[in-house]
């Protein structure tokens, strides 16, 4: 079974900057950062 994809074609106006958290190669900005963020408050959270 295939999955279907579409393409949304948006006009907009003043609609950045934007962070392209994604690439090409399956990094992902967004999962990373809330990893170390969690890992901080981790630390944090035992040193109080």
């Amino acid at each position: 079974m295939n999955s279907a994809e579409c393409l949304w074609v948006y006009e907009v106006e003043e609609f950045g900057p934007l962070t392209v958290t994604i690439d090409s190669h399956g990094g992902n900005l967004t999962a990373e950062s809330i990893k170390n963020i969690e890992a901080n408050k981790q630390k944090i959270l035992q040193e109080l």
